[in-house]
């Protein structure tokens, strides 16, 4: 999820709000839904925070601990997992992050992802107006703060439906559930405390270097392909959805270019994405499923000798389309 822009309004209009965002005012709340996403997006680059993100899915709460700081043009984060049995921990510093796994001794380094995480939004996300139906759902309080409520309502059947707390204050997303066509949470995530333009979230950084005495580094050989180059295209397009990255890497994540190698193509929709993988087929490892978990749908198949799978927080039926639109280039 990052900024977004509808169809503009008046010129004098449009003018006096961008003046109101640079200036970080608070925005008032009649400001059209695309200048608050814009905004998020614009709070989660430039705010240092530090607060406790919780996220709701399939039935399970899990929790981690987030500092974000920024010095300049300088970005860093820390992101602590506090519930599981294997502790883990990822450190960034701006797109170099390094996830980190105590037990073990080992540090995985890479560059950042092109999908972003929660607080931020997608920077495809422009294009959200064409799928979705923005509008205000009035005002809340989300972990002490004022929050403005926003509704993405989707214009078909192929995506869930979101809604969006942002800090009145700031801008800073402080709350994000998917919704079920019934209206239903299927996934939440939100914080519990934060605290925004803190020194703590300085405080709360630590170097990488300093933190990889003693651990084994890997750092898988990621390449950026073209998904056609690589043999695959879509026979025909998924409404609403565009591809926005395609990579390939080890299978097994060793760090070499040896042997398997599993494609990654992601598309997105302007507001979430969905992520389509093909390898070599494994008889003995690959076993056809579809599954789901709160907002995410999961589908794994045999094509031939490659295996695909494909998941993202869309309806399984969304998941079946691409499916079935991915094709081996003769």
């Amino acid at each position: 999820m990052r900024s977004l822009s509808l169809a503009a309004r008046a010129c004098c209009s449009a003018i006096a709000l961008s003046c109101v965002a640079a200036s970080g005012a608070p925005l008032p709340e009649s400001a059209d839904v695309s200048t608050w996403l814009a905004r998020m997006q614009q709070a989660a680059q430039q705010r240092s925070y530090l607060g406790t993100l919780a996220i709701t899915s399939g039935g399970v709460v899990s929790s981690s601990r987030v500092s974000h700081h920024v010095d300049g043009r300088q970005r860093y984060e820390r992101i602590e997992t506090l519930d599981g049995e294997r502790p883990k921990e990822q450190v960034r510093h701006n797109d170099i992050v390094y996830t980190l796994w105590p037990r073990d001794r080992l540090a995985v380094h890479e560059k950042l992802d092109v999908v972003a995480g929660f607080p931020s939004l997608p920077k495809s996300a422009q294009r959200a107006h064409e799928s979705y139906e923005l509008r205000h759902q009035g005002t809340a309080r989300v972990a002490g703060r004022d929050a403005q409520v926003l509704l993405l309502r989707p214009r078909d059947a192929w995506r869930f439906a979101q809604r969006l707390w942002a800090d009145r204050e700031t801008g800073l997303l402080l709350r994000a559930d998917v919704l079920a066509a019934g209206g239903e949470v299927l996934e939440s995530a939100a914080f519990s405390d934060v605290a925004i333009d803190s020194p703590r979230a300085a405080q709360a950084q630590v170097s990488p270097r300093k933190k990889l005495d003693g651990y084994r580094v890997v750092r898988p050989l990621t390449r950026h392909v073209e998904l056609d180059a690589q043999g695959w295209a879509l026979a025909r397009a998924v409404p609403g959805f565009e591809l926005i990255s395609c990579v390939q890497r080890p299978l097994e994540g060793a760090g070499t270019a040896e042997g398997p190698m599993v494609l990654q193509s992601v598309f997105s929709d302007g507001l979430t994405h969905v992520s389509v993988f093909v390898e070599p087929y494994d008889e003995s490892r690959h076993v056809p499923v579809s599954t789901s978990s709160g907002a995410a749908h999961v589908s794994m198949t045999r094509r031939g000798q490659w295996w695909l799978t494909i998941v993202g927080e869309v309806p399984m039926q969304t998941i079946a389309l691409f499916e079935a639109a991915l094709q081996r280039k003769p």
